[in-house]
């Protein structure tokens, strides 16, 4: 079910009755680059703090606080001291959580009220909807505390918003280099290439496309890859494959931005994903 990495504290597993990934880490001398993730990603703290940067803004979360983060936000993460922290974390499509409860809004999307949540309670069900997964505790227990969790969630700490409309040139041409990197991940492309198909001149196309994702081209196109990797290593490609397809130089190379966004090697995620075929 669940994977180790070597030479650290951390355990990833898939928990397909739950509809989402979980992870369990210690972190020490530790910093995850910026990234985003397909899914909403709840980070329960259990010990220590950890620092966290994202668009116009800076935070600290400590023991018992829970930060949450919406779907494709981009964030980064470090230790506030030599300590580090640990945390326990979900990652789940908040639409399979409104699906859970019932919630029949399906015209609007949900936005978390986060990105800190202090709510004891919800805290507590989600540590021990957590700790069950891990240890597969009794099953009917474990649905029972995901429910109160996903209800909790929807009803104190999310909103339902109208989704946004793309208007404009500078919106069409983001969106046109964003399909064009997506496109392009096994080539190394230039700034002068993605403007080109964009529509935009590059210094105007780069200060669009930062302000509308958070992040660089550059740094868009390396996430970009780790997911489509992510894919791959599911498909059950080799790691050398994996890497040459993704558009990394080498195994190396997809290991080292693998584990800085995502806290695991891909080696430990590859481990993790075969378990969940079997369970």
């Amino acid at each position: 079910m669940a994977a180790q990495q070597s030479n650290s504290e951390t355990t990833i597993w898939q928990a397909p009755e739950l509809g989402a990934a979980l992870l369990r880490g210690r972190f020490t001398n530790f910093s995850y680059d910026v990234h985003t993730h397909d899914t909403a990603c709840f980070a329960l703290l259990t010990w220590g703090s950890i620092r966290i940067k994202m668009r116009g803004s800076e935070f600290v979360a400590r023991r018992g606080d829970l930060y949450a983060i919406d779907a494709d936000e981009p964030h980064a993460g470090g230790p506030v001291d030599l300590h580090g922290w640990s945390q326990r974390t979900l990652y789940v499509d908040l639409n399979y959580l409104r699906a859970l409860v019932g919630d029949e809004r399906v015209s609007r999307s949900v936005t978390l009220a986060g990105p800190i949540i202090r709510d004891r309670a919800l805290c507590s069900t989600l540590y021990g909807v957590h700790r069950c997964s891990q240890e597969r505790g009794p099953a009917l227990y474990r649905e029972e505390r995901y429910l109160a969790f996903a209800a909790r969630l929807l009803q104190r700490h999310a909103s339902n918003t109208a989704p946004p409309v793309v208007v404009g040139r500078e919106d069409r041409a983001v969106k046109l280099a964003r399909d064009f990197l997506t496109d392009h991940l096994d080539v190394s492309v230039h700034l002068t290439d993605i403007a080109s198909a964009a529509g935009l001149p590059p210094y105007r196309l780069f200060r669009a496309f930062n302000r509308a994702t958070g992040m660089t081209p550059h740094g868009f196109q390396r996430q970009a890859r780790v997911r489509y990797a992510m894919d791959l290593i599911k498909s059950g490609l080799a790691l050398a494959e994996v890497a040459a397809a993704a558009g990394f130089t080498d195994q190396a190379h997809l290991t080292r931005h693998f584990r800085r966004m995502m806290g695991v090697t891909p080696g430990s995620y590859k481990v993790a994903m075969r378990a969940a075929i079997r369970v």
